[in-house]
């Protein structure tokens, strides 16, 4: 939100950006007693409400958003859980922003949803 506020005035005078933000499958399922889950579920409420706001008050400007919400990505976070032997690579996330990226200006990918293929939810 403050990279958002810290950057729009100047994406709005030159009509046109792009905002990659970073959600998370959590974000979209309910995960009782996780705060990292309810977190990630207000991040996917900013970023629509951000890419609504865009279009109903800024018209005619460009500037788009996706957010991009990866499953199990190889970290450390994931070491020593068992059964995560197959999770995604940070290569498999960065072709999936830079495919958004690379749209022409009248195409807004709002969303990509991405996961390992053996990660079940």
């Amino acid at each position: 939100a403050l990279t958002i506020r810290a950057t729009l005035p100047t994406l709005l005078e030159a009509g046109s950006g792009h905002y990659v933000i970073t959600g998370s499958v959590a974000g979209r399922r309910a995960l009782p007693g996780s705060l990292y889950s309810s977190t990630k579920w207000a991040v996917t409420g900013m970023a629509e409400s951000l890419r609504q706001e865009l279009r109903q008050m800024h018209e005619n400007s460009t500037i788009r958003v996706t957010l991009v919400e990866p499953g199990m990505v190889d970290t450390d976070f994931f070491d020593n859980r068992p059964g995560t032997t197959h999770a995604l690579a940070d290569d498999d996330i960065a072709r999936a922003v830079m495919y958004a990226i690379d749209q022409p200006a009248s195409v807004d990918i709002n969303e990509i949803l991405i996961r390992p293929s053996s990660q079940p939810t």
